[in-house]
C-alpha cells in the first residue's frame, strides 16, 4: 500500500518497489504524461457543473475512454446544511448517470460510518489502498467484504482537503484481474490534486445555493445569486399572499419550556412549509411563530390557477395538522392550530434594510392587509380566512362569513372561508 500526505506532492506509483515524485499540482506536467481529455476538461468546462454528480461521471467516462478499467467510484462530502451531515455521488460502469444520497446529521454515530474508510480519511488517514483479490486482515474496514462479493478486485481511496481544512474523499475501483496496473493507478493519484480544486469549486457552489435556498427561499436565492443584492433593487409583482401563525403563541410561550415550544414551532413550520412547496409557493420568510409566502402571478401562471393552488395548500395543511396532532396527543406533546389568511394583490418584491444588513421580502399594503385578515381566524374560529380579492379569482367553493372590522381599515371587509372542495359558491351580493 502507497501512502502520501495530503500537504505534500502526489506520489506516482511505478512499481511495487519503487515511488517517484511528480509535479501533480502542474496541471500542464498532467497534460504531457497523463490523460490530456480529463486535465482540458478539468480546467475548462468541469467547474462550470452545478454539481458533482456530473463531474464524477466527466471525469469516470474520460478515464474509462483512456483504458482505465473503472467499476465504481464515489464522492462523499461533508456539508455545510441544517438537515444533512454528508452527501455522496456514485459512478458504476454501465450506469448512464451517476447516482446522489443524502445522509442525515446522526450518520457519524452510526456503526457503518466509524468502521469505514470515509471516517479514517476524514480524520487524517492519507490513502486508503487494498488489493480485494488478496485475503483481508481481520481488523480490516467491513465494506471491503462487500466489495470483494461484487467482484471488486482493488480499491483505492484519497482525501479532498479544501481550502477551509475540511477533509472529504473520493474512491476508485476496478473489477479487472489483477486489479489497476501502476500506470493506471499512478494517473488516479496524479490526477487527483486537479479533481480536488475543480470539486471544491463546485462543492462551494453548490452549498452557497443550497444555503441561500435553506435561509432565504428557493427565488429568493437563486435572484439574490443572478445579482439582485442593491438596496432598492426588486419589482412589483402581483402575487396570492399567504400570511399564516399559531393561535395561542403568546400563552404556549408562557406554558412550555423551552425545547417544548421550538419541537412544537418545528413541527408547524414543517406542517405549512410542506404544503407550501408542494403547490409551487415561494416561502419568503419566518416571523415569529408566523410564516410569509407568495404564489407569484404571472403569463405563465394565472391568477386563477394560483388561487386555486393556494386554496389546495391550505386544505392540505389543515388534513396535514390534524394528522400530526392525533400523533402528538398519542406522544403526549402538545397539539397546535394555525390561522392563515390569502389574498390577491401587488406586492414589491426586492430588498429592503441598511447599507450593511439587507432584507429580500415582500412590503406593501397587500401584505398588510393579508395581516389583519390572519388576525381574525381565533375570534371566527376558521383556520383559513380570504379576502374579497382572493374570492373574485377564485373558483372553488367558498362560505361567506360577513363584513368585519380590521384594524388601519377605514370600512369594515366582506371575509370568506374555504367551503367543501364540491359546494357551491355562498358569496353573497
Amino acid at each position: 500500500m502507497v501512502a502520501w500526505h495530503a500537504s505534500q506532492p502526489r506520489p506516482r506509483r511505478d512499481s511495487d518497489e519503487r515511488l517517484v515524485t511528480v509535479n501533480a499540482r502542474n496541471p500542464r506536467s498532467l497534460r504531457d504524461t497523463s490523460a490530456p481529455d480529463a486535465v482540458g476538461w478539468l480546467v475548462s468546462d468541469a467547474r462550470l457543473l452545478p454539481n458533482p454528480a456530473p463531474l464524477l461521471e466527466g471525469v469516470c467516462e474520460r478515464l474509462t475512454a483512456r483504458g482505465v478499467p473503472l467499476a465504481r467510484a464515489s464522492i462523499s462530502l461533508f456539508t455545510l446544511h441544517p438537515l444533512l451531515h454528508a452527501r455522496s455521488f456514485r459512478w458504476r460502469a454501465g450506469q448512464s448517470s451517476a447516482t446522489t444520497e443524502v445522509h442525515p446529521h446522526g450518520l457519524q454515530h452510526l456503526p457503518a460510518f466509524a468502521q469505514s474508510p470515509f471516517k479514517a480519511l476524514r480524520e487524517g488517514v492519507p490513502v486508503i489502498h487494498r488489493r480485494l483479490e488478496q485475503p483481508l486482515a481481520p481488523d480490516d474496514y467491513p465494506m471491503f467484504q462487500g466489495l470483494r462479493e461484487e467482484g471488486l478486485t482493488e480499491y483505492l481511496a484519497l482525501p479532498v482537503c479544501f481550502s477551509d481544512g475540511s477533509r472529504h474523499a473520493v474512491s476508485w475501483s476496478t473489477s479487472e484481474p489483477g486489479g489497476f496496473t501502476d500506470a493506471q493507478r499512478a494517473l488516479l493519484q496524479e490526477l487527483h490534486p486537479l479533481l480536488e480544486l475543480v470539486l471544491e469549486v463546485i462543492a462551494r457552489k453548490d452549498m452557497t445555493g443550497v444555503l441561500l435556498d435553506t435561509y432565504l427561499g428557493r427565488d429568493t436565492g437563486r435572484r439574490i445569486l443572478q445579482g439582485q443584492i442593491r438596496r432598492g433593487d426588486g419589482e412589483t409583482t402581483s402575487a396570492v399572499i399567504c400570511l399564516s401563525d399559531l393561535r395561542s403563541f403568546t400563552a404556549l410561550s408562557d406554558a412550555l419550556p423551552r425545547d417544548a415550544l421550538l419541537e412544537l414551532l418545528n413541527a408547524y413550520f414543517e406542517t405549512m412549509v410542506s404544503a407550501f412547496h408542494a403547490h409551487g409557493a415561494e416561502v419568503l420568510k419566518f416571523m415569529g411563530d408566523a410564516v410569509l409566502a407568495i404564489f407569484r402571478i404571472d403569463a405563465e401562471s394565472p391568477v386563477e390557477e394560483r388561487c386555486m393552488a393556494a386554496a389546495r395548500t391550505m386544505r392540505e395543511a389543515v388534513a396535514a395538522t390534524a394528522r400530526d396532532n392525533a400523533s402528538r396527543r398519542e406522544q403526549g406533546l402538545t397539539p397546535y392550530e394555525f390561522g392563515a389568511s390569502l389574498h390577491v394583490g401587488d406586492v414589491m418584491y426586492g430588498n429592503i434594510g441598511a447599507s450593511d444588513r439587507l432584507d429580500f421580502t415582500v412590503i406593501g399594503p397587500a401584505v398588510n392587509l393579508a395581516s389583519r385578515i390572519a388576525g381574525l381566524c381565533a375570534g371566527l374560529n376558521e383556520p383559513v380566512l380570504l379576502s374579497e380579492s382572493f374570492v373574485s379569482h377564485y373558483r372553488g367553493g367558498v362560505k361567506d362569513l360577513g363584513r368585519h372590522p380590521l384594524k388601519g381599515v377605514p370600512h369594515p371587509m366582506r371575509i370568506y372561508t374555504l367551503g367543501s372542495e364540491s359546494s357551491a359558491r355562498t358569496v353573497a351580493a
